[in-house]
């Protein structure tokens, strides 16, 4: 979702603009500079805490003191750590949407190939997920309970297929258009599909951390996206309960 994880490192991974007209639900808004510096440090220190431990196990005591903030600011910000944590993934998904609207519109996508845009989305799936690997997997384990904590996420990804897809389609050769919109998007689906399961149980051999997962995910994203008509779906995609559940929800 953003290009490159040495140009991710060399920024905090969220920035004071983020900020401006942010609100959440259990969050008091930070209207003055001081208030949003202590919610800046928080989050940002959030972040770093959450590579290390699980929502469970994620301490306010320790978020406060790597913060350099007393507990008492901390609940004059959050009502609790629920709201906190779902903040945090409200204004990291926030920040995403931006760059990603960003990066299309500046076509900043390349238009060689399907492989060469293929490989340009995993790259940026899998710079995003590594720098918010903690943040995504406290998501995935409470979206077990609370399906509703996944949706910021989840929306996220079709703002990028809603991109992606008219210009991958567009490269597609003449022979394999036949039942193409279907294959592109079942390999978006198995591109955040394989990087979630990476995250969450992360079951091996490879991992979002191996040099060779952005590549063999491209590839095989490129591979089916232009596979002979034969390979495609022979039916209808029919939503599941869960996505009809969700879909009457919003």
């Amino acid at each position: 979702m953003v290009k490159t994880m040495s140009a991710l490192s060399r920024r905090p991974p969220l920035e004071a603009l983020a900020l401006r007209d942010f609100a959440s639900p259990g969050m008091r808004p930070a209207a003055q500079a001081r208030s949003r510096d202590l919610v800046l440090r928080l989050f940002n220190e959030g972040l770093g805490l959450l590579r290390e431990v699980d929502f469970d196990g994620l301490s306010i005591e320790a978020l406060c003191a790597r913060s350099g903030a007393t507990i008492g600011a901390f609940y004059s910000r959050f009502e609790n750590k629920e709201a906190f944590v779902g903040a945090l993934q409200r204004i990291v998904v926030a920040q995403a949407r931006q760059r990603v609207i960003a990066d299309y519109e500046s076509n900043a996508a390349p238009d060689g190939s399907v492989a060469d845009l293929a490989r340009w989305i995993a790259r940026g799936a899998i710079a995003w997920y590594r720098r918010y690997e903690g943040l995504v997997r406290a998501s995935l384990r409470r979206a077990n309970g609370e399906t509703e904590m996944w949706t910021p996420m989840r929306e996220l990804g079709e703002l990028q297929i809603s991109h992606a897809l008219p210009r991958m389609l567009a490269l597609v050769p003449a022979q394999a258009r036949d039942g193409v919109e279907d294959r592109a998007r079942f390999a978006f689906q198995m591109l955040f599909g394989t990087i979630n399961n990476m995250v969450l149980i992360n079951p091996g051999p490879y991992t979002i951390h191996h040099p060779a997962t952005a590549p063999m995910l491209a590839a095989a994203m490129a591979q089916y996206v232009e596979s002979p008509a034969a390979l495609a779906p022979t039916a209808s995609v029919q939503p599941t309960a869960a996505a009809a559940a969700r879909s009457s929800r919003r």
